[in-house]
């Protein structure tokens, strides 16, 4: 069973991922891979998305929960809300595999950001405003997929876990979690 595994247990977190085989996408070591990584998303509280590497597997997969895409549909704030429209089951988690960024806008916003690599920390990175997705879906299906603001901000983070880069190495500070009182 993989774990997410901090920066600093973790090389893979540094290597510039290899593609998947549109052949194997189907077979069991991807299917379990990409099982296992669900199941590690769903227990995270905060966790909105989670690449390869961050298992330990240097692939270009990454998966986006079902909650940060309900939060993209209602084009809500960054900080989820607790009303009635909050409490409806979250849409199914999407993969994507061998992902590439086909557009992004030239317009950037700074969010605040953190990474179940690195846990405790958070920080502002300043990313663009839309991006869209071309990628393999758990099935061997290509799709392509656009989004702004929250969701555009999370295919960036995940894009470059792909690519050996983490958030600290772009964001300007880098601060420690604020203890609850």
């Amino acid at each position: 069973m993989h774990v997410i595994l901090p920066e600093k247990e973790n090389p893979a977190l540094r290597l510039r991922a290899t593609d998947v085989s549109v052949a194997d996408i189907r077979g069991t070591r991807i299917q379990k891979l990409i099982a296992e990584m669900k199941a590690l998303l769903a227990k995270e509280e905060y966790g909105v998305a989670l690449a390869a590497p961050q298992v330990g597997e240097p692939l270009r997969l990454f998966i986006v929960s079902g909650r940060a895409l309900a939060r993209d549909s209602r084009n809500s704030p960054d900080e989820p809300e607790k009303n009635a429209e909050s409490q409806l089951p979250p849409p199914p988690d999407q993969i994507y595999i061998n992902p590439v960024i086909t557009k992004m806008s030239r317009m950037k916003k700074e969010k605040h950001e953190g990474c179940l690599s690195i846990r405790g920390k958070w920080g502002m990175v300043a990313r663009a405003e839309k991006a869209s997705v071309r990628a393999y879906d758990e099935k061997g299906q290509p799709f392509t997929r656009g989004a702004s603001g929250f969701l555009a901000h999370v295919f960036q983070h995940e894009m470059d876990h792909l690519e050996g880069i983490l958030y600290t190495d772009k964001s300007k500070k880098v601060y420690d979690e604020p203890k609850e009182k």
